[in-house]
């Protein structure tokens, strides 16, 4: 009834412009309690303040660990690198191990790790500093019985080898690749490994996803040194693959974080396509503070509706190369069946 009467009173453009006006502070409204529930979850769960439980304590140490390896495999070793990080893992893995035991696998292979990073300087008759030497023989002790890790050395056709297997063998054999030749990645190669992407599902069939190929190598490294976490390879990288997401397909308060969800899909499903293509790559976080949003979008030259999900570094690899071993969880840490 009152619907009614305002209608007959107030110009139906007046009416439409105050309906509008209305959704808009709603949606508004409930926006920001949304936001605020996120805030106030990844506030009180995250590890962005003390590490108290063992989730954050372990997630801390498979971090630096995982730091270590990536510094084992670089293209170009650097004796005596990432001493104070061994010194922190040390630490840490001390500090559980007198909270929460040994029988974590993880924690097992960090210190695993540790030990490989002794082993190979020992190897290369370097010596580390007197305090790294310390802690190493210190997490020794709390470990007595665990030997060193390996990381992976491998060759261009043994990485290649399962690439157009079943798919078990296909994705058991990709791996984040930082070791790259000189030699130029054809477009076509990339092409058609963005087109086999395209298959990757989406809220509503929206293909929030967007793409910009960099070929560029003066370009590339601006890009990358700003991006910050590709030390010791990024200038290797022959074809640098920004992967962003639109939001303007999506609505309503609930679909806040989809854009970040189809994008990962995407990003997955390309890295396993240019995996098919025999295109090495290593896959670059694009999780940034606001003023790093903003140089580089102007680096990237991104719409402002678009958000970072990641940077793909692509190369070909040589002919002898490392990669992480990265160690995985058995399944039964990671999922359960609900019945």
């Amino acid at each position: 009834m009152i619907k009614k009467a305002l209608l007959q009173i107030v110009p139906n453009s007046i009416y439409i412009y105050l309906k509008d006006k209305k959704k808009f502070f709603l949606t508004q409204k409930i926006l920001r309690k949304s936001y605020d529930y996120d805030y106030k979850k990844y506030l009180s769960h995250s590890d962005s303040f003390s590490p108290n439980t063992s989730t954050k304590m372990i997630g801390n140490i498979i971090k630096t660990y995982h730091t270590i390896e990536k510094g084992l495999t670089m293209p170009e070793f650097r004796p005596g690198f990432g001493q104070q990080k061994v010194i922190e893992l040390c630490h840490n893995c001390i500090n559980y191990i007198k909270k929460y035991g040994d029988n974590e696998e993880q924690l097992k292979y960090a210190v695993q790790v540790i030990l490989e990073y002794k082993t190979f300087h020992n190897s290369l008759n370097f010596a580390l500093q007197p305090e790294t030497e310390n802690e190493i023989q210190n997490i020794r002790n709390y470990a007595p019985a665990l030997t060193a890790s390996s990381q992976i050395e491998t060759t261009d056709v043994l990485y290649f080898k399962n690439a157009e297997s079943s798919f078990d063998e296909f994705s058991n054999s990709r791996a984040s690749v930082r070791n790259f030749t000189g030699k130029d990645i054809p477009l076509s190669s990339l092409t058609e490994s963005l087109k086999l992407a395209q298959n990757t599902p989406s809220a509503c069939n929206r293909q929030c996803w967007r793409t910009y190929v960099y070929t560029q190598s003066e370009q590339i490294n601006e890009i990358l040194e700003e991006q910050g976490g590709n030390r010791g390879f990024g200038h290797l990288t022959n074809k640098l693959i920004v992967i962003t997401a639109e939001l303007g397909v999506f609505n309503r308060h609930y679909e806040r974080n989809q854009a970040y969800i189809d994008g990962g899909l995407y990003a997955m499903n390309l890295l396993y396509s240019l995996h098919f293509q025999k295109i090495a790559a290593c896959i670059l976080n694009c999780s940034t503070w606001p003023e790093k949003d903003v140089e580089l979008r102007k680096l990237c030259k991104i719409k402002d509706s678009e958000v970072f999900i990641a940077m793909v570094a692509c190369g070909l690899p040589p002919q002898k190369f490392k990669i992480a071993a990265s160690k995985r969880y058995k399944i039964d840490v990671t999922n359960r069946f609900i019945s």
